[in-house]
């Protein structure tokens, strides 16, 4: 945590206290308190330390996990830009070398014949007198005995013409970039800008040759050579890494990403109040970084717009035209900032948003407000902060959809009582065409089961063009994907929405984070633990397939790319991806509904795992599970929860007569209508019941009745009716089972040893687009449950065993118990207002 043990300054004699975080110090100003004395107050009109009571600049010891993560998310990412920029260099140095060379062969050609035809010229009217007039050294600028300009230097031919900047950028190794040349309107290198420069063969005086060298043959080489190097490091600059903090305050921010991120080459610090950009300017002498951080006057809104346009030619030493990422952390909403800044950023950078109204975005008690701030509905019920996350997420996404941009969240919080989202841009008219099909309603049974069902608001169509290409058709969605009751507790459902339907992180980026927490020194990290626990989760969150991913490790190497670079690249997520499980449930709330004890986590997880599901946990929310596990085949298992666990129960629940007397779930209420379908209940199949219902209505007995009209008609329809109660109906067949092979083969991990048969087989589930889609989850035993309810089986079919160690070997591996939410960076912390008695 952040210390305030070292001693305080005295600046303009005005005492600081110095406060520690990271590798950064800031100077955090005392004050007097200039209430009303207190009787029988010690402390009454004595300077208060800044940490208690009002504060001169606001520093927030509470929100230095916040700060820590962001460092490392932007350390993370920051690698990845600098590297696709060196990638993009030496792609272009390469294609200036290859026209290069190809121009070089041409125009060899043709001066060779050019000599042969001057040569032959020359000999027939070129007078002795005219070569001893014309012969010697000289220097640029000479003219030959005529008047004409002198054609060669030394014996050497010289040529003076035009090439472009490609060409120009050869004398420059691929490691460096010299960005001071002529650029276009989005701050890149113009190939095409004309650069007059003088060409020279071998051997002859050039820009970066001496007189001396010139007029004396014998100059060593490798005195000219060393002092071309030296001309070429002072010309060429780092590559380019900027960071807009556009809400400073103190300045915390941006002092601790020019002193912990290596290669950041500029920080803006901005803020609009005339006292914090003075402590800003404090802080920044007082961490030496004049030459990288620069503090700036002004509205965020304002500054940020300022940079939607050309470049200046001349902007200063502060001057920056795109920013490579850009940081909001305001209080309160976001929203108003985030059109600006995307106006600042450039393509490929990164937006670190933060929320801190969660009160708004994460709660049923002003949707109107919600509405006006992120075009979208809360969502009631312990799933709201992940709605939450994601309606911001949509907000972000239709604001930068205006300018052809396509967000890509890297790694999406809910932590405390703000969230946190690091989102990467994209300029892309065709990715933005997507939009429509990653966005969802969800019509929610906040008042009933705690269910839910979404709905795509458009379509997305894979499709292969002729070369072989993919491209997309975007349609209309079929609407609506359920009935306004829940379907398995007949309440009413609400609408919440549209919000995004993606995937909420990018596992390879939060892989990349996670495995530097081992490295880090937990003296300046102090909350390392608790990052460690929440990106282990979030990593969980997101199970997708490889082939949707472009690893690292498989990519082609370009020829002239170093290695390095291309590891270092964080590949993007195919941007139609949509999120297998959106949402998470608490099963707490769902044993509440049936008024049964909650189960534990294990063996539920492991009942999922047993199905072929994935089950995961949330880092939103302790104890929660996040599967793709469809909501009927998620109360079927709570329901065989209760039956093989809470057996002594179920008939206090429902009396002792079926369906009737005095039970402990009233009769018509969702935990009555969701556990009136439970089975084998006192031994008797609940299939009997819709038996019944259709025996009668074959009878003639029943509404909408076939009626018998004869004997036979009879005696056919009781011969069924005992052919299901002795051999019940299964589906498996319905399932699509075929053998595996090398390439499509289900993985299998050391906890999946109570594996069925099928371990031979591979399961091909069909998508919505028709193609088949192999079930190769690592995590996930295989077994047919899955494919039987996409099949359209029954939920009741399905053999559920409450497997505790697959549960608990699962969690084990992705972690075991982890720290995630919050410890109190000091003793009796607490709100400012209540925390002014307290020590020092």
């Amino acid at each position: 945590m952040a210390s305030s043990d070292i001693a305080p300054i005295t600046i303009n004699d005005r005492q600081y206290r110095q406060i520690k975080e990271g590798q950064a110090i800031i100077l955090a100003p005392y004050q007097k308190d200039l209430g009303k004395p207190k009787k029988d107050s010690a402390q009454a009109g004595q300077p208060r330390n800044n940490d208690e009571g009002n504060q001169a600049v606001f520093y927030n010891p509470i929100q230095q996990y916040n700060r820590d993560l962001s460092v490392l998310a932007i350390l993370t990412h920051g690698e990845s830009s600098v590297a696709l920029k060196k990638q993009k260099h030496e792609k272009n140095v390469n294609r200036s070398r290859q026209k290069k060379a190809a121009k070089g062969k041409q125009g060899a050609n043709a001066k060779t014949k050019n000599a042969t035809e001057a040569g032959l010229v020359q000999a027939s009217t070129t007078k002795p007198t005219d070569c001893v007039a014309n012969s010697g050294a000289g220097d640029y600028g000479q003219t030959d005995g005529s008047g004409n300009p002198q054609t060669e230097v030394n014996g050497t031919e010289m040529s003076s013409r035009k090439r472009t900047a490609d060409e120009a950028e050869l004398n420059e190794g691929p490691g460096t970039i010299d960005w001071g040349r002529k650029r276009s309107r989005d701050g890149k290198i113009d190939a095409g800008a004309d650069i007059e420069v003088q060409q020279l063969n071998p051997g002859a005086a050039g820009p970066h040759t001496s007189a001396a060298a010139a007029q004396d043959p014998s100059t060593d080489d490798a005195d000219v050579a060393q002092h071309e190097v030296g001309t070429s490091e002072k010309r060429a600059r780092p590559t380019p890494f900027t960071i807009l903090d556009a809400l400073s305050a103190s300045g915390l921010r941006a002092v601790r990403y020019a002193k912990e991120i290596p290669f950041t080459t500029k920080v803006v610090a901005n803020d609009m109040l005339p006292e914090a950009v003075q402590a800003i300017k404090l802080n920044i002498d007082h961490n030496n970084l004049k030459d990288t951080v620069f503090a700036n006057l002004g509205d965020a809104r304002q500054f940020m717009y300022s940079k939607s346009g050309n470049e200046a030619l001349d902007g200063g030493p502060a001057y920056v035209h795109k920013f490579d990422v850009v940081d909001l952390d305001p209080y309160g909403s976001a929203a108003p900032f985030i059109d600006a800044a995307l106006q600042a950023v450039a393509d490929g950078g990164m937006l670190c948003v933060t929320c801190t109204d969660a009160g708004v975005w994460a709660s049923n008690g002003y949707p109107e407000k919600a509405y006006a701030l992120y075009s979208g509905i809360p969502l009631k019920g312990p799933h709201s902060h992940e709605a939450g996350l994601r309606l911001i997420l949509h907000s972000i996404a239709t604001t930068a959809s205006k300018y052809s941009i396509a967000i890509e969240p890297l790694l999406s919080l809910s932590i405390d009582f703000y969230c946190r989202l690091f989102i990467r841009v994209h300029k892309s008219q065709q990715d933005v065409k997507l939009m429509a099909g990653t966005t969802m309603l969800v019509y929610n049974c906040d008042q009933g089961c705690q269910a839910w069902d979404t709905q795509l608001i458009a379509r997305n169509q894979a499709k292969e063009a002729k070369n072989g290409e993919q491209f997309f058709k975007h349609g209309f969605a079929q609407a609506p994907s359920t009935d306004r009751f829940c379907d398995h507790c007949g309440t009413k459902t609400h609408l919440g929405g549209p919000m995004w339907a993606g995937p909420l992180h990018n596992p390879l980026f939060v892989q990349k984070i996670l495995d530097r927490l081992p490295d880090l020194d937990k003296a300046v990290y102090g909350t390392t633990e608790r990052m460690r626990g929440m990106l282990t989760v979030a990593l969980e969150e997101e199970s997708f397939d490889s082939s949707i991913i472009a690893k690292p490790g498989n990519q082609k190497s370009v020829p002239g790319q170093s290695n390095e670079n291309t590891i270092a690249v964080i590949p993007r997520l195919e941007p139609q991806l949509i999120s297998p499980s959106p949402l998470f449930f608490l099963p707490t709330y769902l044993a509440k509904v049936l008024s049964i004890p909650t189960p534990a986590e294990d063996p539920l997880r492991g009942a999922f795992l047993g199905l072929g599901y994935t089950c995961t946990r949330s880092h939103c929310k302790p104890g929660s599970f996040k599967t793709n596990a469809p909501w009927k085949v998620i109360w079927e298992v709570m329901r065989e929860w209760a039956r093989q666990k809470e057996a002594s129960r179920i008939p206090r629940l429902f009396g002792e007569a079926e369906f009737e007397g005095k039970a402990s779930v009233k009769k018509s209420s969702p935990g009555w209508n969701i556990l009136k379908r439970m089975r084998n209940r006192k031994g008797d199949n609940l299939s009997v019941a819709k038996l019944r219902e259709a025996l009668l209505q074959k009878l003639g007995t029943g509404q909408n009745s076939d009626g018998v009209e004869t004997v036979t008609d009879l005696q056919n329809i009781l011969k069924s009716a005992l052919y299901e109660l002795e051999h019940p109906s299964t589906k498996a067949s319905h399932a699509v089972i075929e053998p595996s092979t090398t390439h499509d083969r289900v993985n299998t991990d050391d906890h999946a040893a109570d594996t069925s048969s099928t371990n031979d087989m591979n399961i091909v589930i069909p998508t919505k687009n028709g193609a088949d889609h192999a079930v190769s989850d690592a995590h996930v035993p295989r077994t047919t449950g899955k494919c039987i309810i996409d099949a359209g089986g029954d939920p009741a079919e399905l053999a559920i065993v409450f497997d505790a160690q697959l549960g608990r070997a699962f969690r084990e591996s992705n972690g075991g118990k982890l720290v995630r939410y919050q410890i109190n960076p000091r003793a009796n912390w607490g709100p400012m207002v209540r925390a002014g008695t307290g020590s020092a």
